[in-house]
């Protein structure tokens, strides 16, 4: 397992725990790169999680936007997945202050919404990266 976090240790937070691939490769692109995980949300009096899935591909182009953030401190990343689950985007203002704002939904197309923000330093940004990486290396996209 693989853990992308952002915010504090407990509160204030948005997890996302990569469990591994849904299903053994079968040569078909995007059934091949589902990703199993369980989105935990911390946020204000608000509090819960939702399992989901995700593809390894949407992590390696969150990866590299938020590279890129990290570099300038200022500009943005968004994380936005196939089944709409879980948006994220992060904007930074040029001085190391990171806001994320994101939306998550426990059920694809049918779910209920949760909309929360969070303030975060580039310290934050530091290590999510880092772990961003790990993901990478441990559920690289599948080729066919």
């Amino acid at each position: 397992m693989a853990v992308v976090a952002f915010g504090g240790e407990r509160f204030e937070r948005v997890e996302i725990d990569v469990r591994g691939y849904e299903r053994p490769p079968t040569g078909e692109y995007y059934d091949d790169n589902w990703l199993t995980v369980q989105v935990t949300v911390a946020a204000g009096g608000f509090e819960g999680s939702f399992d989901a899935v995700f593809q390894a591909a949407e992590f390696v182009g969150f990866r590299e936007q938020l590279s890129n953030l990290h570099a300038a401190l200022s500009g943005s990343a968004r994380f936005q997945t196939m089944e709409e689950q879980l948006a994220l985007q992060l904007s930074g203002n040029g001085r190391g202050s990171i806001e994320l704002r994101g939306e998550a939904s426990d059920q694809s197309g049918i779910g209920n919404k949760l909309s929360f923000t969070l303030s975060l330093d580039q310290t934050h940004i530091a290590q999510a990266l880092a772990q961003l990486e790990r993901v990478t290396l441990e559920y690289p996209v599948r080729d066919v």
